[in-house]
């Protein structure tokens, strides 16, 4: 079955090298955004079941041995959903070694981090996405955040889903340390970036720990 047509980061790209993609020319930069991310998630998403969980192990494996890890007192997580790279071996590592562990939770407009104990205190919320069910709100300022998104860059550009949960919470906690979870294949040259999108700190993926 052939799928719609979704212009990638390289026609993008191409186009400002002076080639012409006139498709794209009367398009704004929100709408080519939105035809970038959905390229992203149908790259991300043609991962098999098997594929996924090898390279999230991959994932967790290196950011196990990182003093980012080690050395992180408080640390957010995010429950996967769909194909997203899962990082739930290391939450249940984390809360054994004793760190406060926290994953989000969305009212509205606004999203907050609840801590856990164990990895079975959360119910499904919106989106269809599993929300902690513990009533203790972090607010840790120097907390150690693990994001996820549809593409990263190596300047710590991150494309997310277009609601702009993360990018609002971490403009309230500027000084959290952000670190991009993501598989290798999800980088791409160049994030196009708004002024309101906030970068992250770090990636880690299936190959390697970067530090932006």
């Amino acid at each position: 079955m052939q799928r719609n047509k979704a212009v990638s980061h390289n026609e993008i790209e191409h186009k400002n090298r002076g080639q012409s993609y006139s498709d794209y020319e009367r398009l704004s930069k929100a709408e080519i955004k939105n035809l970038l991310r959905t390229d992203a998630k149908v790259n991300r998403d043609a991962l098999t079941q098997e594929e996924i969980h090898f390279l999230s192990g991959k994932i967790c494996s290196i950011f196990q041995k990182k003093p980012s890890f080690e050395n992180a007192e408080t640390i957010y997580f995010y429950y996967p959903l769909g194909s997203e790279a899962s990082l739930l071996s290391v939450a249940e590592q984390a809360l054994a070694s004793g760190k406060k562990v926290a994953f989000p939770r969305v009212c509205g407009d606004t999203m907050d981090f609840y801590q856990i104990h164990t990895l079975t205190e959360f119910e499904k919320g919106m989106f269809g996405v599993m929300e902690p069910t513990g009533i203790k709100q972090m607010k840790e300022a120097n907390a150690l955040v693990l994001v996820p998104g549809l593409a990263f860059d190596l300047k710590g550009g991150r494309m997310g889903y277009g609601k702009g949960y993360y990018d609002r919470y971490l403009a309230r906690y500027p000084r959290c340390y952000k670190i991009g979870i993501c598989y290798e294949r999800q980088i791409v040259p160049k994030v196009f970036c708004d002024p309101h999108d906030i970068s992250m700190d770090a990636l880690v993926t299936d190959e390697k720990f970067y530090e932006l």
